[in-house]
């Protein structure tokens, strides 16, 4: 009777890890976040903020405003559907930069240096923190 209750426990312990340990390798690895489904999702709204913040300081024209909306759409799919190294992902990144800075005019592109230039972090301010 011993040996038979031991051998179903023994047999019960083998199974019940054989199926998990089976079961982490039925679905394949994907180490990407998930994709949100909705209309608009926080990736499109971060877009829209950042070509409205640099709207707000060079005044971009309705065409600019389009083709860098196409840029970041034509980068994010990009970014989403390659899984690349750090150093190719800083490129992409410089490449989307210089992409950015293609659609400004050269007055549009000094605005936007000199804003960038004024507003660093870690610039010591004239009159102490407080001001």
């Amino acid at each position: 009777m011993k040996k038979t209750i031991a051998a179903a426990l023994t047999f019960f312990a083998l199974t019940t890890a054989t199926s998990f340990a089976q079961g982490v390798y039925s679905r394949p690895f994907d180490n990407r976040a998930p994709q949100a489904q909705g209309r608009y999702n926080n990736d499109q709204v971060q877009d829209e903020l950042k070509i409205d913040r640099i709207d707000a300081i060079v005044g971009l024209s309705r065409r600019q405003e389009k083709q860098l909306r196409k840029i970041e759409n034509n980068y994010d799919q990009l970014f989403a559907s390659a899984r690349m190294t750090p150093d190719g992902f800083r490129q992409l990144q410089l490449r989307k930069r210089q992409d950015v800075l293609a659609v400004l005019t050269s007055s549009q592109r000094d605005r936007l240096f000199a804003y960038q230039q004024n507003n660093r972090p870690g610039r010591p301010m004239p009159y102490g923190r407080r001001g």
